[in-house]
C-alpha cells in the first residue's frame, strides 16, 4: 500500500520540507527524530550496538544518560539528514559557500580538479559537498546503490548529489565503466564505502572489531593510477556544515592486491578518525555493521551488544 502511495506523498513531502523556514523544517525534524527513536525500539538497539563500539573505542562512555543521548541524537541527526536531502533542490548556488565551509579547500582544489577517487563514510551530509564541488567546477560520477522501492529510488536519483549536475549518479550495478571513464577524463569518482554490501571487502579491525571494508576505491585508484582521498562534510548548525578531505597516502608497491588491500586499510583509519569527531552523526549505525552482528538475527544480537554496554 505505501509502495503505490509514494509516487503521490513524496513530491507533497519534499514541497512542505522546501516550504517551511529553515527553523521551523529543522524543529519538525527534530520531533520526528526523537519520535522514531521514542517508537522504534529494534531499531534503537542496532544503532546503540554499533555507536557502543565507536565509544568504547574512542573513549566515550558505552552507557547511562550520556550515551543513551547520543542514541537519541543519532536519530535526530539521521531525520535532519533526510530533510536536507529533500531542502537540497532549493538550495542557491550563491549561497553555498556560506553553507559549507571546505577546511583547505585552495590546496584540495587542484586535487579534485585532476581526477581522484574519493571514499565517503554515511557521515554527516555528502549531498552539500557534491554541490560545493559542483559550483567550483569539479564534475565526476558516483555510484548509488538501487534501493527499493522502486519510486523511492527514482526520487532520490534526482535530487542526491546535485541530481547530475557536476557529480553524476550512476546505479551501483553499472557503475565500473562510467566510474573508470571519469577517472580518464581526470574528474572525479566518490563512493560511500564504509558498508560492506556485499561481504567481499577487506577483512581489517574497525573501531577494535573484525569487520570488511569494501575495496571500490583502492581497486579504481589503483587500476586509474589516480590518488585515493577520503572526505566528509559534518553537520555545525542547520544548514551548516564543514568540509575536510584526507590523502590516503600509501606507497604503491606494484603489486595490485598487495596495494588494495594496504590502501583500504589506511581508508579505514581515516573513516574511524572521521567517525569519531561526530558519531552520532554516522547513519552507518542504523544497520548491523560488523559481520558478527549480522546473519538471522542481527536485531537480537544487536540487543545483546546494547545490553553488554
Amino acid at each position: 500500500m505505501l509502495a503505490f502511495l509514494l509516487p503521490a506523498l513524496l513530491p507533497v513531502v519534499e514541497r512542505l520540507a522546501q516550504w517551511l523556514p529553515r527553523p521551523a523544517a529543522y524543529a519538525v525534524a527534530e520531533v520526528a527524530g526523537r519520535a522514531w527513536h521514542r517508537w522504534s525500539p529494534a531499531r534503537r538497539a542496532v544503532v546503540a550496538a554499533n555507536l557502543a563500539r565507536v565509544c568504547a573505542a574512542t573513549g566515550r562512555p558505552t552507557r547511562g544518560r550520556e550515551f543513551n543521548r547520543l542514541v537519541r541524537r543519532a536519530f535526530v541527526e539521521h531525520a535532519r539528514y533526510w530533510l536536507e536531502v529533500l531542502r537540497a533542490p532549493s538550495w542557491r548556488a550563491d549561497k553555498l559557500d556560506r553553507m559549507l565551509t571546505a577546511e583547505d579547500w585552495e590546496e584540495w582544489r587542484p586535487v579534485f580538479a585532476g581526477g581522484v577517487v574519493v571514499g565517503v563514510p554515511h557521515l554527516g551530509n555528502f549531498e552539500p559537498f557534491a554541490h560545493f564541488l559542483a559550483v567550483h567546477g569539479i564534475t565526476g560520477v558516483a555510484p548509488v546503490e538501487e534501493t527499493r522501492p522502486f519510486a523511492l529510488y527514482r526520487f532520490l536519483l534526482k535530487r542526491r548529489l546535485v541530481g547530475g549536475k557536476g557529480v553524476q549518479l550512476v546505479p551501483l550495478s553499472r557503475a565500473m565503466r562510467p566510474m573508470m571513464a571519469a577517472l580518464r577524463r581526470n574528474q572525479l569518482v566518490a563512493l560511500a564505502a564504509d558498508r560492506d554490501l556485499s561481504g567481499t571487502g577487506v577483512p581489517l579491525t574497525f573501531f577494535g572489531h573484525t569487520a570488511t571494508i569494501p575495496a571500490g576505491p583502492a581497486t579504481l585508484a589503483v587500476r586509474a593510477g589516480k590518488p585515493l582521498l577520503v572526505a566528509r562534510a559534518l553537520r555545525t548548525a542547520p544548514e551548516q556544515f564543514h568540509g575536510r578531505a584526507w590523502a590516503v597516502d600509501v606507497p604503491r608497491s606494484g603489486d595490485a592486491a598487495a596495494d588494495v588491500r594496504a590502501l583500504t586499510e589506511a581508508m579505514a583509519r581515516r573513516f574511524e578518525e572521521a567517525i569519531a569527531e561526530a558519531p552520532e552523526q554516522w547513519w552507518g549505525a542504523f544497520q548491523p555493521f560488523w559481520p558478527d552482528m549480522r546473519g538471522s538475527v542481527p536485531r537480537k544480537a544487536a540487543a545483546r551488544e546494547a545490553a553488554r554496554a
